[in-house]
């Protein structure tokens, strides 16, 4: 077993492992040398396809201490139940696996709050995870991307790209994370966010959602 996926496997909790699906896709990853300083002391990290071009979503291992800043809890009753294993965005937005109170395991969201306020529950099937990744979005943490197609974010983001295209590259959609997603899973890559992801709230919001609850009921 290589560095990355032993490091990877070893940093979530005990109660609270990654799916199947998901280790499957940290195999991919380490198939495709993606992970940076595995094995070191410097930021650890994974791009999610060899295709990415200045991408934010990357796959990081779990940080316990973190999980217990974000739950405000010194109890690993509590912070095990929250990992975080993805960043969604360069604000520190971050994609976690988490325990509902029946023991059930979600993908949730939570936004950084000084960016990204985004949070709740992003997909309840890890695959519908991987399918949302290989859609191609450099970011997953604004809520108001989700009806676009990656494309249709760049050109709002940059309207001057179609006039100045050596300064504003239109990034490769992610071919080889779609290709290993369809053909692993049997399943279709979809153009847009809002036709998988499940809907979120913002942090403001009187909570709903199970994740949104629970987080703002545990004690300050």
């Amino acid at each position: 077993m290589s560095i990355f996926i032993e490091e990877m496997l070893a940093s979530f909790p005990t109660r609270n492992q990654p799916p199947e699906e998901i280790v499957k896709f940290f195999h991919w990853i380490d198939k495709q040398g993606l992970h940076h300083n595995f094995g070191s002391d410097d930021y650890k990290y994974a791009d999610i396809d060899p295709d990415a071009a200045d991408g934010m979503i990357g796959i990081t291992p779990v940080n316990i201490q973190m999980a217990k800043l974000t739950t405000r809890s010194e109890d690993p009753i509590i912070y095990e139940r929250f990992a975080e294993f993805c960043s969604t965005g360069g604000d520190g937005s971050r994609a976690a696996l988490w325990l509902d109170d029946d023991g059930q395991q979600h993908i949730v969201h939570m936004g950084s709050g000084s960016g990204s306020t985004l949070i709740g529950i992003m997909v309840s099937n890890p695959i519908d995870f991987l399918r949302t990744l290989a859609i191609g979005y450099s970011e997953l943490c604004w809520p108001s991307d989700f009806g676009k197609t990656p494309e249709e974010v760049f050109n709002d983001n940059y309207p001057d790209a179609a006039d100045e295209p050596d300064e504003y590259v239109w990034p490769k959609p992610l071919a080889a994370l779609q290709k290993w997603v369809a053909t692993e899973f049997g399943v279709s890559i979809p153009k847009r966010a809002d036709q998988i992801l499940l809907p979120m709230a913002d942090m403001d919001d009187v909570p709903t959602d199970p994740f949104h609850k629970w987080i703002m009921s545990l004690p300050e």
